[in-house]
């Protein structure tokens, strides 16, 4: 009886997560879209993505949004 409600709980717990990072998948997604499309500069995609604005913030910007392509 332990084992299924312990079950029941890891996977009630685990679901929302998953969504929440698909979300944030495709949310990273659309903000390189719109990077790469030059609708925002390497500033704003960079604030958008939570990346901190130090040195080359465009080429952070590039390598981040090149491990999602």
């Amino acid at each position: 009886m332990n084992r299924i409600f312990l079950m029941a709980l890891s996977f009630t717990l685990m679901s929302p997560m998953a969504v929440k990072s698909d979300d944030r998948i495709y949310e990273t997604k659309h903000i390189c879209g719109r990077y790469y499309a030059v609708e925002i500069n390497g500033g704003d995609a960079a604030r958008l993505l939570g990346l901190k604005d130090s040195g080359r913030v465009s080429s952070r910007v590039e390598q981040y949004c090149n491990f999602f392509r």
